[in-house]
């Protein structure tokens, strides 16, 4: 049996870009950083913030405008190896209207990187699957806030697209290396002994158009599974598809996966 093609930068972009739009977890992240993040830094004059992972932005313009309403200046840098996402990203926020202190995109992974700067918040969001050791950059992004700067990651947990992970990736692509949940992110704080704070965040999304195999969906299963489907065995791919409705709720017709988000937040306390 063929194995599915990985998939270009070009086309992880596109894919990602049609999860975003069918999900409700970008809503309930904003709503958290707003309501439960976002007191926590006020007051401040200035902050330094680093985002690991970047991707195409999304997520940062989300934070920077939360982060402007509370804080006049903000230097913003962004460590991303993609360099597609990176193109998206500046392209963004060229035409976004922020006018912040500084930004930057760095094209190289996190721990390829000399930072010799601190950080008052450095964010991990969902990032760490494409990061070959995961103990490390955690390790090392605890290690990075100033004291009393944070360290958030936002990552997926065991339920929702870990589930057709679990069961699908290593047939799929012959590997699982970007297989990974906030279950074993648990795990890695405790053998490392860190303090940490952790909250669930209640989201799914309509996959519908992947029960349906149209072409939005398809890119939504191959966003799922980190490659494209399309060359897969028949047999397999419809197996996929009724796994993932077997896992839905249905609602007016229309198939929702459960999805929660899992947050992750450190506050580096002040000697």
């Amino acid at each position: 049996m063929s194995l599915a093609v990985p998939l270009t930068d070009k086309e992880y972009a596109e894919c990602f870009n049609a999860f975003k739009m069918l999900s409700t977890e970008w809503t309930a992240m904003r709503q958290w950083l707003a309501q439960e993040f976002l007191p926590l830094m006020a007051g401040r004059e200035s902050a330094k913030v680093m985002s690991i992972g970047s991707g195409t932005g999304d997520f940062d313009l989300v934070l920077i405008r939360l982060l402007s309403k509370e804080i006049p200046r903000i230097s913003y840098t962004a460590l991303d190896p993609n360099q597609e996402h990176n193109r998206i990203f500046s392209e963004r926020y060229g035409v976004s209207g922020l006018d912040l202190d500084s930004f930057r995109i760095i094209p190289r992974p996190f721990g390829e990187v000399d930072l010799p700067e601190s950080f008052d918040l450095i964010h991990m969001t969902h990032c760490l699957y494409y990061i070959p050791d995961r103990k490390e950059a955690i390790l090392q992004a605890y290690n990075l806030p100033n004291p009393g700067g944070f360290l958030l990651i936002f990552h997926q947990t065991s339920m929702g697209i870990n589930e057709i992970q679990r069961k699908y990736m290593k047939r799929v692509k012959n590997d699982e290396k970007e297989m990974f949940s906030a279950h074993d992110i648990l795990r890695i704080f405790s053998e490392l002994g860190l303090k940490f704070n952790f909250d669930i965040l209640i989201s799914d999304i309509d996959v519908t158009d992947c029960i349906a195999g149209n072409e939005n969906g398809q890119k939504i299963m191959n966003f799922f599974l980190e490659s494209r489907l399309e060359g897969l065995d028949r047999t397999l791919q419809e197996e996929i598809i009724q796994t993932l409705k077997s896992i839905c709720r249905v609602e007016g017709g229309r198939y929702f996966l459960f999805h929660p988000c899992g947050i992750f937040w450190i506050r580096r306390m002040v000697s």
